[in-house]
């Protein structure tokens, strides 16, 4: 007895390869999803709302080729201009080296001055050939003296350890969804070519606000004296004239090149009216300005006028 195996109608055998197809496709494609954590925003937080609010207030006048003011908790940016436009940050790159110090380093570290070092441009810090700094004390000479310096000798202490600034730098821009910023020098030498953009800065400017308190207690002192381990005293002035001169600054870091044009990033604290229990934390970046300090007193005071007449 013979038995004809019944063929397959081709329609339905191209219908059933489709739909098979399809749902590999699917899962594979929803698999992916759940590995790419950085696109559905970063870890440590919502995604960026790139909605200007319309708060009916004229915006401010400012010199800054770029700039943004935006709220780090909410992510809302409240004004901007220009600020996915590619710029030298100037020594705003010095926020992302100190990012990597802290990082990678311990302040039971203790680092040596090097000759190659002292040889940067620039003399801020004032420090010698074979003075030697715990981690802490260096990062306040370079975050507030904005000392070269002390970015290279940071630099030489990670490579000590085998690690490569660029690569470190390249995945922090990576976590931080900071697509358009690229890190080639602890310092933020024009001739080095870091690049960013306010935008990104702004995303900078959130990390630095809920990972990296010390950036912010460092950078709003004044003025403060270090020692080496040599006994060596070092008397430092804040770059930023803001510092000390504007009402609820809680850090901020100064750049200043000749093709970054003046740069300044700074994070304020207010009160929420809406919350007492909640603060809110305004970042002010603006970049190739010709007045860096009045452009920011100038955003600072709009944003100052929006929360009184906002809900914030």
């Amino acid at each position: 007895m013979s038995h004809k195996i019944r063929q397959l109608n081709p329609w339905r055998k191209y219908v059933f390869w489709f739909l098979f197809c399809f749902s590999c496709l699917v899962v594979a494609y929803g698999n992916f999803l759940a590995t790419q954590p950085f696109l559905n925003g970063p870890p440590l937080s919502t995604k960026i709302d790139h909605t200007v609010l319309n708060l009916q207030k004229p915006e401010p006048k400012v010199s800054a080729l770029s700039y943004l003011v935006g709220e780090l908790n909410s992510q809302q940016i409240l004004i901007a201009k220009n600020e996915n436009l590619h710029l030298f940050p100037a020594s705003l790159s010095k926020l992302m080296t100190a990012i990597l110090a802290l990082d990678n380093l311990t302040n039971n570290d203790t680092i040596e001055i090097s000759s190659f070092a002292v040889s940067a441009e620039g003399e801020e810090g004032n420090l010698q050939v074979g003075e030697h700094f715990y981690l802490e004390d260096l990062l306040k000479i370079l975050l507030v003296t904005s000392s070269n310096d002390a970015a290279v000798a940071i630099e030489e202490a990670l490579t000590k350890q085998g690690k490569n600034i660029v690569a470190l730098a390249e995945d922090k821009t990576h976590e931080f969804q900071m697509g358009d910023s690229a890190f080639f020098d602890s310092r933020g030498l024009d001739r080095t070519g870091n690049f960013s953009t306010a935008l990104d800065l702004f995303k900078l400017s959130q990390a630095i606000y809920r990972q990296y308190p010390v950036i912010g207690e460092i950078t709003r002192q004044p003025q403060l004296t270090v020692y080496s381990l040599e006994g060596r005293a070092h008397n430092l002035v804040n770059t930023n004239e803001l510092v000390g001169k504007i009402d609820n600054l809680w850090g901020g870091k100064t750049g200043l090149t000749q093709e970054a044009g003046g740069c300044l990033l700074t994070i304020y604290e207010f009160a929420s009216r809406a919350d007492s229990n909640n603060k809110i934390a305004i970042a002010i970046i603006v970049l190739n300005s010709l007045d860096r300090f009045n452009d920011t007193i100038a955003l600072y005071n709009w944003v100052k006028q929006t929360l009184t007449a906002s809900n914030f």
